[in-house]
């Protein structure tokens, strides 16, 4: 059975509301841990319940980006865990996006003022020490040179924290960005005349 666009909203706004609901009062004297992440088989799991509740909801129409993001995160996710595995090791290497999300549960949007793209240059422009390494990712179903950084060492972790809460507490990381020169080019720039 297909549901009208109304009922769709109306089930969405009351799934909201009871999250909304069920969410404790938090109060800002006490220290709230970071909550430890479920293995990744459960999150997968949750991702692919979501994706099908979603499917459902809208009658299978779902925004081909946001279909790309799914599949990216589940890739990304499956290949950090395999990774991981397969080496032995209990290094974790990152992205700032995934770290932000994954770790410090900041959801950080596609578009605006502080998207994915400029937190990615803010911390490579003003926190350069915590590395420089990078790895072919999927993003938006391309692969990608993506900068991780060493979320196993205590000291690139707190860096990463800061730099995040600096940039989304930063009025216009944008200007900060432009005035520090992130954007400008590095070989000049080459005048043709006709």
């Amino acid at each position: 059975m297909i549901l009208q666009q109304s009922q769709v909203a109306a089930q969405v706004r009351t799934i909201i509301l009871d999250l909304v609901a069920a969410v404790p009062s938090i109060t800002t004297q006490t220290p709230v841990p970071a909550p430890a992440l479920p293995p990744v088989e459960q999150r997968l799991q949750t991702l692919v319940e979501a994706m099908r509740t979603l499917a459902e909801l809208t009658g299978g129409r779902l925004n081909p980006y946001m279909e790309q993001h799914f599949q990216d995160f589940a890739a990304n996710l499956l290949a950090q865990h395999n990774q991981q595995v397969l080496s032995g090791s209990k290094e974790k290497w990152m992205g700032v996006v995934n770290f932000a999300e994954t770790e410090l549960g900041k959801k950080v949007p596609l578009s605006g003022s502080h998207y994915r793209g400029h937190l990615g240059t803010w911390v490579r422009t003003f926190y350069s020490q915590l590395g420089e390494r990078q790895e072919m990712r999927l993003v938006n179903g391309t692969q990608q040179p993506v900068y991780v950084y060493a979320c196993h060492d205590p000291i690139v972790a707190d860096g990463l924290t800061k730099a995040i809460e600096e940039f989304f507490t930063h009025p216009n990381p944008t200007a900060a960005l432009r005035i520090a020169g992130a954007f400008s080019t590095k070989s000049p720039r080459v005048l043709v005349k006709k």
